[in-house]
């Protein structure tokens, strides 16, 4: 309701500091309308719009999705910016251990071990930690969303 028309999360926030200031009680508005304000505001997700396709060049992901076609038993997930590999078959990752860290990918790091997540992964070379997750490889994969290979001879979107 409030917060139906941003796009952004800026968008978002100038206005939550607006409403901030005319639905508060203390500002003579209703403790009822700001609670469904702010419970709006913590739910909100930004509905930007664009053109993913505009950027996306298909034979540069061919390439990139092919660096990975010596291993096998191995999930290849696209998690926002990052590239997770995950064990189909138990144990692959490890098996593969070298062959996975030998792989070099133009603008990641090279790739790097999630003990918690149980899975490898390759960040952009610009990206820095804020802070160490304590979530699930799954639950980045739902705030993030994800779109994932399978390593055999023969690749498959799942």
């Amino acid at each position: 309701m409030y917060f139906q028309d941003c796009k952004t999360l800026d968008q978002a926030k100038t206005l939550f500091r607006t409403l901030c200031h005319k639905l508060h009680p203390d500002k003579g508005g209703k403790a009822s309308e700001f609670i469904k304000m702010q419970t709006e505001f913590k739910a909100f997700k930004p509905s930007v719009s664009y053109d993913s396709d505009k950027d996306f060049n298909y034979e540069t992901f061919y390439n990139l999705v092919s660096l990975f076609d010596g291993l096998q038993g191995i999930k290849i997930s696209f998690v926002g910016i990052f590239i997770w590999l995950e064990d189909i078959d138990k144990g692959a990752t490890y098996n593969q251990r070298e062959a996975i860290k030998s792989i070099i990918i133009d603008k990641y790091n090279h790739a790097r071990f999630a003990g918690k997540k149980k899975a490898w992964y390759f960040s952009p070379v610009d990206y820095t930690q804020k802070f160490r997750s304590k979530k699930t490889l799954e639950q980045v994969k739902s705030t993030w969303g994800c779109k994932s290979f399978q390593s055999k001879s023969n690749l498959q979107l799942n």
